[in-house]
């Protein structure tokens, strides 16, 4: 049986692209163009932290405000 291969993530922030796995950190500065791709087929998690207020333009111009960050 062979194991499963980890589960990474492909990041770019302001075009610098790393791929990160479990116990990997990444720091976007504010205003820095953050792009997350996973491309695996299975799931895979992330955890975000950010500063209270966080507002975000996505890739087809429309706006996030997620409630966590309020």
């Amino acid at each position: 049986m062979r194991a499963a291969a980890p589960r990474r993530l492909r990041f770019s922030i302001d075009g610098e692209i790393a791929e990160l796995g479990p116990g990997d950190a990444a720091v976007a500065p504010a205003g820095a163009a953050l792009a997350v791709a996973h491309p695996a087929d299975e799931p895979a998690r992330m955890w975000v932290t950010t500063r209270t207020g966080l507002t975000a333009e996505l890739a087809d111009g429309s706006s996030l405000a997620p409630p966590w960050a309020n």
